[in-house]
C-alpha cells in the first residue's frame, strides 16, 4: 500500500500552483508568482513554503523560489489531474463556462476521491486535455505515477517530466542546456562513480550524478502509448557536447 500523505486544501493549492508554474517554464516558483496566483500576501506564502519544505514536499530557497520534490510532484500531479478532469466534466456535461469551471474545480478537487476521479475519467472517455487545452496528467498505476530520477535509470529513452533540485542554480543550468519537461533523452551509458552520458537532439551530454537526480523522467514507451490511446479515443494529443 502506498503511504498516504494528508495535506490541507491550502497545502494542496500551493503544490498545485508550483506545479503549474514549473509546467509552464520549468523554473522555480517565486514568492511573488505564488502570491499573485493564489491572491495571498507574500508573508503568507513564505510561511507556507517553509512549512512545505520541512515536510519534504518542496525545495525552497529564500529569494530564489520553490520547486517540487519527487514526493511533492507526485501529490501535485494527482491534484492537478483531479482539477482538470473536473473542469472537463463541468464544461462538457454540466454546461458551466470555463471561468466558473476553474473556480468550482478548485473547491471540488480536495474532496473527490481517487477512485471517483478515475471513474469520472472513464465516463468522460479519458480526455487528454482540460477545456483550456492543458494536458491532463495520467492516472496512477499500482499507486505509482511512473516517474523516477534519471540517475536511477538504465540505458533507454525517457521523457523529462519535471525538474527538481534544492539548488536554484541546478534548475537554471538544466534549462540553459535545454533539458526541460517534454524533451526525450536517451541514456547511453553510466560511468562507474562518474557521470551519466545522455543524448538529446543528436547531442551527447555528460551529466553529473547529482544533476541527473534533478530530472524526473518516465519511459518513452509509456508516453507514446498514452498518445496512441488518446488518438484511438479521438482526443487531441498533449510537447554541442557539454558537461553539467
Amino acid at each position: 500500500m502506498p503511504q498516504e500523505h494528508k495535506l490541507s486544501a491550502s497545502e494542496e493549492e500551493y503544490l498545485e500552483a508550483i506545479y503549474t508554474r514549473q509546467e509552464a517554464n520549468a523554473q522555480a516558483a517565486t514568492t511573488r508568482d505564488l502570491a499573485q496566483c493564489l491572491d495571498v500576501k507574500a508573508a503568507s506564502v513564505t510561511e507556507m513554503l517553509k512549512k512545505l519544505s520541512e515536510k519534504g514536499f518542496i525545495n525552497y530557497t529564500p529569494y530564489h523560489g520553490a520547486t517540487l520534490t519527487e514526493l511533492g510532484f507526485k501529490i501535485a500531479t494527482k491534484v492537478k489531474r483531479k482539477h482538470r478532469l473536473l473542469e472537463r466534466f463541468l464544461v462538457d456535461i454540466c454546461g458551466v463556462n470555463k471561468r466558473e469551471s476553474h473556480q468550482q474545480a478548485c473547491e471540488m478537487e480536495h474532496v473527490i476521491s481517487d477512485k471517483a476521479v478515475d471513474t469520472l475519467s472513464t465516463q468522460l472517455g479519458h480526455p487528454a486535455t482540460c477545456p483550456g487545452g492543458s494536458v491532463i496528467p495520467e492516472g496512477e498505476k499500482g499507486g505509482e505515477t511512473g516517474v523516477s530520477k534519471l540517475s536511477e535509470m538504465g540505458a533507454g529513452t525517457y521523457i523529462i517530466r519535471f525538474l527538481t533540485s534544492p539548488e536554484p542554480e541546478t534548475i537554471s543550468r538544466l534549462c540553459s542546456l535545454g533539458l526541460i519537461p517534454g524533451l526525450p533523452v536517451k541514456v547511453l551509458r553510466k560511468i562507474a562513480h562518474g557521470p551519466i552520458v545522455i543524448e538529446m537532439k543528436d547531442t551527447q551530454i555528460a551529466l553529473g550524478r547529482d544533476v541527473a537526480e534533478s530530472l524526473l523522467v518516465s519511459p518513452e514507451e509509456k508516453e507514446v502509448e498514452g498518445r496512441r490511446a488518446r488518438r484511438r479515443k479521438g482526443a487531441p494529443s498533449a510537447a554541442p557536447a557539454a558537461n553539467a
